[in-house]
């Protein structure tokens, strides 16, 4: 989806990008939605009129069923509980991907200069590459929602935190000095969109557009260091 995204705009910037993955998510969402309704209103005859529709209807809709090994109380359920699932662990993985191609863009190779999900991290970027390290800087990737655990994986898990936060009021006096002195002890960024940016009442010493993101990894990786 990422790279179907990117080529209906190749001109997109990193947040340009994660706003046309995430859309076209939803039609992927949408289209399977249709599917379900299309597969069950197949089963029904044309030839049902209104009273008995509406019988047939109703007990087709309330009939339990089983998909892949797990009981659903109906079609209803399994469909919206198999989308949710997928639509929450997918929407984290489009940050990530986006993340990563502003690395690639800019020439760092996964596995070579970074890697991903391990030492309890999303992203690892190393100084001068991972062959021959001499440093390292962990990157926590979040989606558009900053929440306690946003904060609270930058304390354990993270050196500096990247984003898509939508939500300027998530960055409360007190959550911005947290981010701000954990990043300066790590000698990190929070990387978020422009747009938040700007409309952030507190603005802390520690925060950055995430369109520069790239650049600045691409620096540590020459210098050991972000600038």
């Amino acid at each position: 989806m990422v790279q179907e995204a990117g080529r209906s705009n190749p001109s997109a910037d990193v947040n340009q990008l994660h706003g046309l993955t995430y859309r076209l998510m939803l039609e992927y969402k949408k289209r399977y939605y249709e599917s379900k309704v299309d597969a069950f209103l197949s089963r029904m005859s044309l030839a049902d009129i209104p009273s008995e529709t509406r019988r047939r209807l109703k007990r087709e809709m309330v009939t339990p069923l089983e998909a892949n090994g797990v009981e659903y109380a109906n079609f209803m359920e399994e469909a919206s509980r198999r989308v949710s699932q997928t639509f929450q662990v997918v929407s984290g993985n489009i940050a990530e991907l986006c993340a990563e191609g502003e690395l690639n863009r800019v020439g760092l190779r996964e596995n070579v200069h970074y890697k991903r999900k391990i030492e309890r991290t999303d992203i690892v970027v190393y100084f001068p590459n991972f062959q021959n390290q001499r440093g390292r800087h962990r990157v926590e990737v979040k989606n558009v929602k900053l929440r306690e655990r946003g904060t609270r994986g930058l304390a354990f898990d993270g050196d500096s935190m990247f984003g898509f936060f939508d939500s300027p009021s998530e960055f409360t006096q007190s959550n911005v000095e947290v981010i701000d002195a954990q990043c300066l002890s790590t000698r990190g960024y929070c990387y978020l969109p422009p747009s938040t940016l700007d409309q952030m009442q507190y603005r802390g010493n520690r925060f950055r557009p995430n369109t520069r993101f790239a650049q600045d990894v691409l620096y540590f990786t020459q210098n050991g260091h972000l600038p």
